[in-house]
């Protein structure tokens, strides 16, 4: 359990500087589900290593024979794991399931990312929003648009450059849209960071009267794979 006294703001001085990719990880570590997977993932990870030791003194053919040391490749269908015989070790296994590279971090430690000991893995390329019923208009954050892919693209995809860059400077003068920067969104990410420490020191109640049932949705949807969407928010 993260020990951190949600109620003192001064416990959260650390996240000043801290990047997306920090602050990623500052809400997957918060995710019960990734604490728990991990907690199984790290017993049978000590149970390997007293079976056959560690580096550099480790029986590595003797650990890769061994079935707990993998799982079924069809438990990482998008992970890009390294599949032997249909199975993957199971580090990578469960790195891969959560987004990031390297060996899973222990929810308790502080900073994976600036030790070099995490980075995240790059997202796949999305596919362009097709319209059609208008479910984007009402948002200042969103367009959608529809392109005619029996006619050439890349004339198409530069009117829709010109088009974007045209709304959002419109969208900005009227104070409607905000760019998203870490520097302007930290002081409400530590905010969201305090709800989720709160709701597991068993104070779930006294923080939505603090601060509001919309802020405990919000942090709970970032620990659920909403954290990689902070990837892509500029410093």
């Amino acid at each position: 359990m993260i020990n951190r006294d949600w109620k003192e703001i001064k416990a959260y001085a650390f996240c000043e500087q801290l990047t997306s990719a920090q602050w990623a990880w500052e809400f997957l570590r918060r995710n019960p589900g990734y604490q728990q997977e991990w907690q199984r993932f790290w017993q049978t990870w000590q149970a390997l290593e007293a079976a056959y030791g560690k580096p550099p003194d480790r029986d590595f053919c003797a650990w890769k024979n061994d079935p707990r040391a993998w799982l079924p490749a069809s438990e990482c269908p998008d992970g890009e794991c390294r599949i032997d015989e249909d199975k993957v070790l199971i580090e990578c296994a469960l790195g891969a399931r959560w987004g990031f590279h390297k060996f899973p971090p222990d929810p308790e430690d502080d900073d994976p990312v600036g030790e070099g000991r995490l980075s995240w893995r790059p997202d796949k390329e999305e596919v362009l929003p097709v319209v059609e019923n208008g479910s984007y208009a009402d948002s200042p954050e969103t367009m959608a648009l529809v392109f005619d892919l029996s006619l050439p693209l890349r004339p198409q995809l530069e009117q829709a450059r010109r088009q974007l860059q045209m709304e959002t400077a419109s969208r900005r003068r009227m104070g409607i849209l905000k760019a998203k920067r870490v520097k302007t969104l930290k002081t409400h990410w530590v905010k969201l960071l305090r709800v989720l420490d709160a709701l597991a020191a068993g104070e779930e109640t006294r923080a939505v009267e603090e601060f509001g049932k919309d802020a405990l949705e919000e942090a709970l949807a970032l620990t659920d794979r909403g954290y990689l969407d902070l990837l892509h928010i500029p410093a």
